[in-house]
């Protein structure tokens, strides 16, 4: 028995509310998985863990006719604890498989010696204690200190054991304890040195100081501010000089030195915790489903800002706290959320929340204030054990799951579904496209809380009083209300904004002033005009995707190509297509048979291949086009060229949509090559406004 993969699940997932080990093993034995689940909990039993939870699933024959595969789940209490657990079980199990005595006893000794090892002192689990009981998140900061984290944004605390009088934040004790601040460091996503905190080795000059007075950094460089004043504000420092080495990506933090005042917060702590009504917690929005996750995710969070709350926002956009810039590109998993709900500045959390991430670690949360279910359809499907699209929904109603509030899709079977996984005390809000859709109908007879579009306007019943929010076309996002989609993705920010307790003027203000463009929304329904063609950019990767983009580029087409005073035809739709090679070939064949439906021409270009030979994933893409009746199929082996082609086959009054890029710049440089004007009026375009 071998493991050929593992992961630490260290929030809600898709097997249990707690935190778990996911696991891959090898093995010929019959039941490998199940004695390898049993044996890693025992172990982690026989240490004095409170561990129940554990699963085994089939997971594949092995490559090449090798031992069947099994996925193992085992709950954990500590990560490295865990970890080693299953690697005794794996062993101890091998072991009996090879004929041998498995030394179980010398094997729990060991793993006894190392739960002890990682133990927080009694005073620290006490507190623990008493703060989870009156439901305030309790977060250790690592296995390897004992700091704890009670609460989030500017509502947490901090607690040591070992620390004397300080403040909430524990910013005079942790100025001299490096390795803790080192880890709070880099969980603020700020790079720090590799070699020893404790001892740097240092070249004449290699170091920056930096001041940061008043919480602003003194120092001309963008970047080098940024770095300088979050590495303040992590450790609650207005006034502070951070020491600073060159890094690849951005500078490296080697040291923070400064002079709290003095304060007798942490004399208070248990008193103060006690009080607290909101127990530690600030409000939090989470945002899943396939398609509109980003937009809606950055929709919210502006409204939110706008409102005068300090944001913490992560997307596939990157992250934001209060404005700056924490990280770049897709920012919505674990570590991602976990920075954002760590920053001593972060007042309300807005966080979309993927897939992928939700697999690889879990929810990194156990509660949202609000969480939305946008919809539901075909993609990613075969990857990390998710095969069908109920499954698929399983995995994206964790998010609901932890909420107060759900907000669901009540045009989406998959979201309606969901409302069955709610807590006992959650409530659901529904919003539609559709006035009389039943769903809504019945939730809004019984008294609930619902968005709907009505004669193409915004309506919010809440605590049955209905208002008029905003009529769509009003919505920039919605490109004069020919982007349905950003429609029903307005609805349901709508919803989450109003279940958050936000007013209809501050929704409507917020709907009304947000921009969905190549600066601010870069790869979401971007549209750039250029004479009398127009292209519109949007990172449409599936076939439902592909198919609400669709009537998007229609609609410009119709409205401007066809004039009533002219009796002039409507222009045509050419769209230059792809979608990634990890996608399984019925899934790329349903993509070229959608986009051959919903497009007058394709251009079909070959992107990111992942494990397939060049030009395989595109290669299925257009035959499911040509199978279902697309007159003009044509396929390249990138981007650019297919690009290049469509722009000169478009005639006045044709749209050209480009989907699945990666960056606008893709889109442009392409251009730059065949019409060098229209490029860089595309890049004038893309620009952010003044």
């Amino acid at each position: 028995m071998r493991i050929l993969q593992q992961r630490l699940l260290r929030g809600a997932n898709l097997y249990s509310r707690m935190p778990c080990i996911v696991a891959v093993v090898e093995s010929p034995l019959e039941e490998a998985g199940r004695q390898a689940a049993y044996t890693a909990r025992y172990l982690q039993q026989a240490c004095g863990e409170a561990v129940e939870f554990m699963h085994s699933e089939p997971a594949g024959d092995g490559e090449e006719g090798g031992p069947p595969r099994w996925r193992v789940v085992v709950q954990y209490t500590l990560e490295h604890l865990g970890q080693a657990a299953l690697a005794a079980a794996v062993e101890l199990i091998s072991a009996t498989g090879r004929g041998e005595a498995p030394d179980v006893a010398t094997a729990v000794a060991s793993l006894r010696a190392l739960s002890a090892s990682m133990q927080l002192p009694w005073s620290a689990q006490a507190v623990a204690r008493e703060a989870d009981a009156l439901g305030i998140p309790v977060q250790r900061i690592s296995e390897h200190g004992g700091l704890l984290r009670l609460g989030w944004g500017h509502r947490q605390w901090r607690y040591l054991a070992q620390a004397g009088d300080d403040n909430r934040l524990l910013t005079g004790t942790l100025l001299h304890e490096r390795q803790l601040m080192r880890s709070l460091l880099i969980e603020a996503q700020l790079q720090v040195p590799a070699e020893d905190f404790q001892d740097p080795q240092r070249q004449p000059g290699e170091r920056l100081r930096v001041q940061v007075l008043n919480g602003e950094a003194q120092h001309a460089d963008a970047a080098v501010r940024g770095v300088a004043e979050r590495a303040a504000i992590t450790l609650g420092l207005d006034h502070a000089q951070v020491d600073l080495l060159p890094g690849r990506r951005a500078p490296k933090v080697d040291a923070v030195l400064g002079a709290p005042a003095p304060s007798h917060d942490q004399r208070d702590l248990l008193r103060a915790l006690h009080a607290d009504a909101a127990r530690g917690r600030i409000p939090v929005i989470g945002i899943t489903g396939t398609n509109g996750k980003t937009t809606t995710t950055l929709m919210i969070a502006h409204a939110v800002r706008l409102a005068g709350l300090r944001t913490g926002c992560a997307s596939t956009q990157g992250i934001t706290v209060a404005g700056q810039l924490y990280g770049e590109g897709d920012c919505t998993g674990y570590w991602s959320h976990r920075a954002v709900l760590a920053s001593p500045q972060t007042e309300f959390a807005v966080l979309e929340t993927a897939r992928g991430g939700l697999l690889k670690r879990g929810l990194a949360y156990d509660r949202c204030s609000v969480g939305v279910m946008l919809n539901v359809s075909d993609d990613h499907l075969g990857l990390d054990g998710v095969d069908t699209v109920e499954q698929l929904a399983r995995v994206k109603s964790l998010v609901v799951a932890a909420a107060e509030v759900a907000v669901l899709n009540a045009d989406d079977a998959h979201c309606v579904a969901a409302r069955g996984r709610l807590s006992a005390d959650a409530r659901a809000m529904y919003f539609s496209m559709k006035p009389d859709n039943a769903v809504l109908l019945a939730h809004l007879a019984q008294g609930g809380d619902a968005v709907w579009l009505e004669h193409d306007v915004i309506m919010l019943s809440q605590r049955q009083v209905r208002q008029r929010v905003i009529p769509a076309a009003h919505i920039p996002a919605t490109c004069g209300g020919l982007a349905r989609y950003n429609i029903a993705n307005s609805l349901a920010a709508t919803a989450a904004l109003a279940a958050s307790g936000f007013s209809v003027t501050q929704i409507c203000a917020g709907l009304a002033s947000f921009e969905s463009d190549a600066a601010t929304n870069p790869l979401r329904s971007n549209v750039f005009e250029l004479d009398m063609m127009k292209i519109v950019l949007d990172y449409a990767h599936n076939p439902a995707a592909y198919a609400a983009l669709a009537t998007l580029a229609r609609g410009l087409a119709q409205g401007q190509g066809q004039s009533k005073a002219t009796g002039q035809a409507p222009g045509r739709v050419l769209a230059v297509v792809t979608s990634p090679g990890d996608r399984r070939d019925e899934d790329l064949t349903r993509t070229g048979a959608t986009c051959a439906v919903h497009f007058d021409e394709l251009f079909v270009y070959e992107s990111a291949s992942r494990g397939r030979g060049h030009g395989e994933a595109a290669g299925l893409i257009a035959d499911g086009a040509r199978a279902a009746g697309s007159a003009v199929v044509r396929q390249y082996d990138g981007a650019a060229t297919a690009v290049q082609a469509a722009f000169l086959a478009c005639q006045p009054g044709d749209v050209m949509v480009f989907a699945c890029g990666t960056e606008v710049s893709t889109l442009i440089d392409a251009i730059r090559a065949i019409d060098a004007p229209a490029a860089a009026r595309l890049a004038q375009q893309a620009m952010p406004a003044a």
